[in-house]
């Protein structure tokens, strides 16, 4: 019987032993060479792939293969587009033909192939080459135009970084651009240090440009027909056909552009704010706190100014520092503002620069500005609170009959536009701009508007239909089987775009400048939503935000490694959900995990599942013994920027990640680097 039981014993020291081994040997690859520094977890429990992990890889090949067909179809030999061989376009410049880009490095960033990054490159310096000759670039910048268009040319400018954070071209250029607009380069004082703010509506490279003429609108004249007139008391100007009408004996272009260039032209308007992701930029690279101070410097005059302006940020400050100083002193009328062109360009540059500011500085009271002009817009709005409509009343205030049936179905309505009559031009609530509120505060108040657009649009349509209000709620565990259904759109519309270009018989000659933007096949919103749980990139200038972004960590790149799929599917105040998928059956995958897209956010524990098996003896603490389905869940510390994991292949794992949002200095740099 003693014989027994030290056989026994000795067997048990002997497992223990072998097993003891075999651990450390797995945490020795766990923390091999490409994840040195890095606490590492290991995923190696089995399963069949989920649809959406399928989907996610498929389209990531599909905008590869997009991408090089857009590619090779529009831009020649030399990374230049094809079109006219002279180009005079006012300050209508090159925005166009570098966001007929986007998505590109984006792509690259998210697990895309590092072929589309070169090749964006290359095309930049193309570009840069072809505008300079025609007369809109100047030392690579444009030379005047606005922050809406400005944003627009550069959101392809910033993703570069978080592919190449150590191309010196690239982050040369991000220093210099922003020398241009925090009063560092002498020959671009677009910046006023002393009141700090812009000196003009129309900046660049060759500084701010005060006045305004006919040739500076031309040939934008045309499109802006298609709008409401900037103001309502030019002598002569009764309709938007003054800018086309320049008869030589009643040149109401001359007189249209004359009043604006008096009005607009000079000092700072809220879409300057979009410049604070260009400087964010240079920060990233650089880590230099100046920028930091100048965005929260920036933010800190645009919410003295909405102080003194009773609470409403105005659209127009003159060179004193005067709101209205040359509009009447009237506090809308400003370019981009209340009235004109389209007055919804404000709030949105509000979200935008408070989640710059947030990012850089860590501190989301930067939203503060866009949430109380938000209720700003809901205070002067209506909503059918129970009690009998007025539509006499709403007709009165210019409210649509569509506004009014919104009322009736439970939809609020507000209103996008100021001028002497008032707030008009009203509109059902934009859930985006909670929905950026929310993303970044992570605060229950603004989830709860959120919501309450959710269920009255549920209500009004049987279901909810906005994309923003389907993604949020399917981060809440409220809409399952979302991804795949997005995934298989956006394939759809994939292959009917690659076969638009494939077709493509136009004559260059005549095409317009925003012909590729059309033509751009590289659909990142749903990759961004999904994989890494962030805002997609749009057209108004944004740069990335999200949850987390990840690097291959065998071959020391940014993106997924190849062959694996991620889903953000759970995002709470302090942790958020992933699950990661290796679709190879035969090789492993070493994926690293950052906390947002710039480290931003630290990663303070994760929570993982895996399988029992790999479990020492009696240490099994979830599933059936002897199954195939056994499987445990293990916690471990982290307090870092980012982790590794190892996939085993044909594993998958769900993760949860415990955050500390915006604890960490942003930065370009890979993880293994910081």
């Amino acid at each position: 019987m003693k014989c027994a039981i030290i056989i026994r014993v000795s067997i048990l020291c002997f497992l223990s032993f072998v097993y003891t081994l075999l651990r450390s040997t797995t945490l020795a690859v766990e923390n091999e060479p490409q994840l040195t520094g890095l606490i590492s977890i290991h995923c190696d429990k089995l399963g069949a792939p989920p649809a959406w992990a399928l989907y996610e890889r498929q389209l990531i090949k599909a905008l590869d293969e997009a991408a090089i067909v857009f590619y090779d179809q529009y831009v020649d030999e030399n990374g230049m587009l094809t079109f006219k061989e002279r180009y005079e376009s006012g300050m209508n410049s090159s925005d166009d033909m570098y966001e007929a880009f986007r998505g590109f490095s984006l792509h690259t960033a998210l697990g895309g192939s590092l072929d589309i990054d070169k090749r964006n490159r290359f095309a930049w310096e193309g570009i840069t080459k072809q505008f300079t000759r025609y007369g809109q670039i100047y030392r690579e910048f444009d030379s005047n135009w606005d922050w809406m268009h400005h944003g627009e040319g550069y959101i392809n400018f910033y993703p570069m970084g978080m592919v190449q954070p150590y191309d010196e071209k690239f982050k040369d250029r991000a220093i210099r651009f922003a020398a241009m607009y925090i009063g560092e380069d002498p020959e671009a004082p677009n910046w006023d240090p002393k009141l700090k703010q812009m000196r003009a509506v129309m900046t660049g490279s060759r500084g701010p440009l005060m006045e305004w003429n006919k040739r500076d609108w031309t040939p934008t004249n045309a499109n802006l027909t298609y709008y409401p007139l900037p103001f309502l008391d030019i002598p002569g100007i009764d309709s938007p056909t003054a800018w086309i009408n320049d008869h030589p004996d009643n040149d109401q272009f001359a007189v249209l552009v004359k009043a604006m260039s008096d009005r607009m032209a000079k000092g700072d308007v809220p879409i300057n704010m979009i410049s604070t992701p260009m400087i964010a930029s240079a920060y990233l690279y650089t880590g230099d706190e100046k920028y930091v101070q100048w965005t929260t410097d920036y933010l800190t005059t645009w919410e003295k100014l909405t102080q003194r302006n009773n609470g409403i940020i105005p659209d127009n400050v003159g060179l004193s520092g005067r709101i209205g100083e040359y509009n009447n002193g009237n506090w809308w009328g400003g370019y981009y503002g209340w009235v004109w062109p389209s007055g919804t360009h404000i709030m949105k540059t509000l979200v935008l620069s408070g989640k710059v500011a947030t990012l850089l500085s860590g501190d989301t009271r930067w939203m503060n500005l866009a949430r109380s002009q938000i209720a700003v817009l809901r205070e002067n709005g209506f909503m059918d609170n129970g009690a009998s409509i007025d539509v006499t009343e709403l007709r009165k205030r210019n409210v649509s009959e569509r506004s009014i049936e919104s009322i009736r179905s439970g939809v609020s309505v507000v209103p996008w536009r100021h001028d002497h009559r008032g707030w008009y031009h009203y509109r059902e609530e934009d859930p985006e701009l909670y929905l950026h509120l929310w993303y970044t505060s992570q605060s229950a108040e603004d989830w709860q508007h959120i919501e309450r657009l959710a269920e009255a649009e549920r209500k009004a349509e049987g279901r909810i239909t906005d994309g923003d209000l389907e993604w949020a709620y399917f981060v809440k565990g409220l809409n399952p089987g979302y991804p795949e259904r997005v995934f298989r759109r956006e394939l759809q519309a994939i292959r009917q775009e690659i076969e638009d270009i494939q077709n493509e018989h136009g004559y260059s000659e005549t095409w317009v400048d925003n012909k590729w933007i059309n033509m751009n096949p590289m659909r990142t919103s749903s990759l961004t939503r999904f994989s890494i749980g962030g805002i997609p990139i749009d057209t108004r200038g944004e740069m990335l935000h999200s949850q987390v972004r990840y690097f291959d960590g065998e071959n020391r790149r940014a993106g997924l490694p190849q062959d694996v799929a991620a889903l953000v599917n759970r995002i709470e105040p302090d942790w958020i959900e992933v699950e990661v998928v290796n679709l190879n059956v035969t090789e492993t995958r070493s994926l690293i995990v950052q906390g947002g897209a710039y480290g931003e956010h630290r990663i303070q524990s994760v929570a993982f599942t895996k399988s029992a098996k790999s479990q020492p003896p009696g240490d099994r603490r979830s599933g059936r013994s002897g199954s195939d389905n056994d499987e445990t869940k293990v916690s471990k510390e982290v307090d870092g920027i980012a982790f590794g994991v190892r996939l085993d292949p044909g594993s998958a794992s769900t993760i949860r990640i415990h955050l500390d949002r915006y604890s960490n200095q942003p930065s370009y740099a890979f993880p293994w680097d910081r």
